[in-house]
């Protein structure tokens, strides 16, 4: 018999704590942040998982204000679950999708603990969530047990090439984490910075297909001449 991980409290010193303090205000600002202007991450995901939703079972991890759970049960989804190492986040979502949206799952976990059993989703989607982690090796063997053959695994994540201009201009020393302002500066969270070898490692080849790798600036950097963001669509073999 399978056996589904127990979730854990994120420790103290990880990115989830940032959630946990800020988590009204963090929801607040990204609602408003992105009330005018398209998302190309959100439109990639869409995109993406369109073809054939209606017999998918989509799990958003780390997944903001629930706005992109919304629009998978909108577009058609038979199940949408969301998955949320902060607590305090998870109270967030719940008391804004009880009313509306009482058919969304949301459950408490994290990338090396994935609440859900082997191969029984058709995708798992991140924006902004997998980069928080110092090691992907653990998360991409647990995305990757839990979904199906064939199944997608879609990332939204700070381009690499971001997370080194960034590093250099802080002067960060190895090991220590760099400073990312976010919401026009409203917000700014502490995350390790990652370079592409990281994200398509021989622990991702071993599990996934790398069918697209976009890199793209955010709305919010139109000063940017470098990539900021980066798309990642994987295929689980």
């Amino acid at each position: 018999m399978e056996k589904i991980p127990t979730p854990q409290k994120p420790k103290e010193d990880s990115s989830y704590a940032f959630f946990d303090k800020h988590a009204k205000k963090y929801v607040a600002l990204q609602r408003e942040f992105y009330s005018d202007a398209p998302d190309t991450g959100r439109i990639f995901f869409r995109e993406s998982l369109l073809a054939g939703i209606e017999k998918k079972t989509i799990v958003d991890i780390g997944c903001g204000a629930g706005d992109d759970l919304i629009a998978y049960r909108e577009l058609g989804a038979k199940n949408v679950i969301g998955v949320e190492p902060s607590l305090a986040m998870l109270k967030e979502r719940k008391e804004s999708l009880r009313e509306n949206h009482p058919d969304i799952q949301l459950v408490v976990g994290e990338w090396e603990r994935i609440p859900l059993a082997d191969a029984s989703v058709d995708a798992v989607t991140t924006r902004y969530s997998f980069h928080v982690l110092t090691d992907f090796k653990t998360a991409f063997k647990e995305v990757a047990r839990v979904l199906k053959k064939d199944g997608l695994f879609l990332i939204a994540t700070p381009h690499p090439l971001h997370d080194t201009k960034m590093a250099k201009t802080q002067n960060i020393q190895p090991g220590k984490k760099i400073k990312f302002p976010i919401f026009d500066g409203k917000l700014e969270i502490k995350n390790p910075p990652h370079t592409m070898e990281e994200y398509i490692s021989e622990e991702c080849l071993e599990y996934f297909i790398v069918e697209e790798n976009l890199p793209y600036s955010m709305h919010e950097d139109k000063n940017e001449t470098d990539p900021t963001g980066l798309l990642l669509r994987l295929r689980r073999k």
